[in-house]
């Protein structure tokens, strides 16, 4: 009896350890950063794998993996990647449509709702775009919530993602912002939250997810983005170690 009970946990464990779902796993509430002004910053996160768009378009190389900023990425970008104009709406901030109306955002969606590369201006026809992580941010005062993502880098071929290339840069230029309304993350203007920003608090928020600050911080994630069994989400992935090799930048 003792016996089967214990090789029924075993079984049990051994299931919940092996699950994936492709997807993104919920951010945990643990890591706080810093605080600048109303807006906190915490959950440092790093994609094992960084997640890659395919070349001249905005569709994601590794399908088995959907971070949760995407669907509003998409939004922006990639009208297309929605079944229909309501599944579209959803990923559109409330603000913006009581600003705006609903006309120029049905217009938007009617004219690129058959363009599989989607709209220009971020992707490249000859390279991969790449991101590398995100960041958690609240505002304290009125409890919204963010989520801030580090891009933009190029890379000529998926393997270049750990190495010293010079199209990815250890620092990091770019981030994009998603505000969390509904229970999903919807692409805003990084302006909601940096624009009153001091350079040196800017700066502060970007050198987050540097390379050579990731390698000596003590609270930082690492996201299972390649789905494999009993990950080491405290462990940073190579390319980080990579890139911090790198000494002027």
């Amino acid at each position: 009896m003792m016996r089967t009970l214990l090789k029924t946990l075993l079984i049990f464990c051994v299931i919940v350890s092996c699950k994936t779902n492709g997807s993104e796993t919920k951010v945990s509430k643990n890591c706080d950063l810093f605080q600048i002004g109303n807006y906190k910053f915490f959950n440092p996160r790093v994609y094992e794998h960084p997640v890659i768009f395919e070349k001249g378009n905005h569709n994601l190389l590794n399908k088995d993996f959907t971070p949760v900023w995407y669907n509003g990425y998409c939004a922006e970008n990639l009208p297309s990647h929605f079944a229909t104009k309501d599944e579209y709406l959803k990923y559109i901030p409330t603000s913006r449509i009581n600003k705006e109306g609903r006309a120029p955002f049905d217009s938007f969606y009617e004219v690129n709702k058959k363009s599989v590369k989607g709209k220009p201006g971020l992707y490249h026809d000859d390279y991969h775009l790449l991101f590398r992580g995100t960041v958690s941010v609240k505002h304290l005062k009125s409890d919204k919530e963010y989520l801030l993502v580090a891009g933009k880098n190029y890379i000529l071929k998926e393997e270049d993602y750990d190495k010293n290339t010079e199209f990815y840069e250890p620092s990091v230029k770019t981030m994009f912002a998603y505000l969390l309304e509904d229970g999903v993350y919807k692409s805003v203007d990084i302006d909601y939250v940096l624009g009153n920003f001091t350079k040196a608090q800017h700066d502060k928020v970007f050198e987050v997810l540097n390379v050579k600050n990731l390698v000596n911080s003590v609270c930082v994630e690492s996201v299972n983005t390649q789905g494999k069994p009993n990950f080491d989400s405290a462990s940073l992935p190579k390319w980080v170690y990579n890139k911090s090799s790198v000494s002027d930048y």
